[in-house]
């Protein structure tokens, strides 16, 4: 047993280097505090998929391991663990792109997260009830094969599938991508009762900056396999040199991180750079 910690994940200076060559994340540090949503944010390519992926001990499948630095789950090391062990940890991650078994119905793809846990079929039966509780959507498409439902509803299944292993901590990644807002919407609420309700700690991999942080407590802003930035969601989400910086865009044309702060001697002092 380890002792509880205010942070659930600590991330202390990690590389990730994938083939033994390419290095895809450089020096990133970043804490989940318990119980809370932390955003993770940044361009396509800026090493948000990596840095989960490293987390959950996913980027041996892509020849890929964490080279420097360290990683600290609910006061464990993570070093050899596998993705199974993780789960059994309480650590579970919804991987970008909708994953479900398309030929399953949607509530068979519920069931399968409820694989480790070795339930009774009246347990089972009981937990489903209470993700339907969430996912009210999903109850109605229950027999539905999953491979025929919305891109929503596709992303939906893979979240309610995560909930049945009863995570301590949910690793999302791009969970908004190719849906439209009103989906986006419902999902990113469904999140927030999870995260209020179930107390599930969250981090939360996005490029849909707006939204992430209207849903997150903090956010980290990551550019080319470095943090950049990071502080409050609400002094990211209103601070007007913040949104100009993550989205490369200003007056004078397109930007970077770097080179906006090198010119810059300081930045507010509710942001912190990384």
């Amino acid at each position: 047993m380890t002792a509880e910690t205010d942070n659930i994940l600590e991330i202390d200076a990690i590389e990730v280097i994938y083939d033994s060559v390419i290095a895809a994340v450089h020096d990133v540090s970043l804490t989940v505090p318990r119980g809370k949503i932390v955003a993770l944010l940044g361009g396509n390519g800026a090493g948000k998929s990596t840095t989960l992926k490293a987390v959950s001990t996913m980027l041996a499948a892509e020849r890929g391991m964490v080279t420097k630095g360290t990683i600290t789950y609910d006061g464990t090391p993570v070093k050899t663990q596998n993705p199974a062990e993780m789960v059994g940890l309480g650590m579970v991650q919804v991987l970008e792109g909708r994953r479900c078994f398309g030929h399953l119905t949607v509530e068979e793809n519920i069931i399968a997260g409820a694989y480790s846990r070795r339930l009774s079929k009246q347990e089972i039966r009981a937990e489903l009830e209470k993700i339907y509780g969430y996912f009210n959507r999903l109850k109605d498409r229950r027999r539905s094969q999953a491979g025929f439902t919305s891109g929503g509803e596709q992303q939906m299944v893979a979240v309610a599938r995560a909930m049945m292993a009863k995570p301590k901590m949910l690793l999302l990644d791009e969970p908004s991508m190719g849906l439209a807002p009103q989906l986006v919407a419902e999902i990113f609420n469904i999140v927030n009762e999870l995260n209020q309700k179930e107390g599930v700690s969250i981090l939360l991999a996005e490029q849909n900056t707006n939204v992430a942080l209207r849903n997150a407590d903090y956010g980290y802003i990551i550019e080319t396999g470095h943090v950049m930035l990071h502080g409050t969601a609400k002094s990211l989400l209103n601070d007007e040199k913040v949104k100009d910086l993550y989205l490369g865009i200003s007056k004078e044309g397109r930007k970077n991180f770097r080179d906006v702060l090198r010119k810059e001697s300081a930045l507010r002092p509710d942001l912190h750079q990384g």
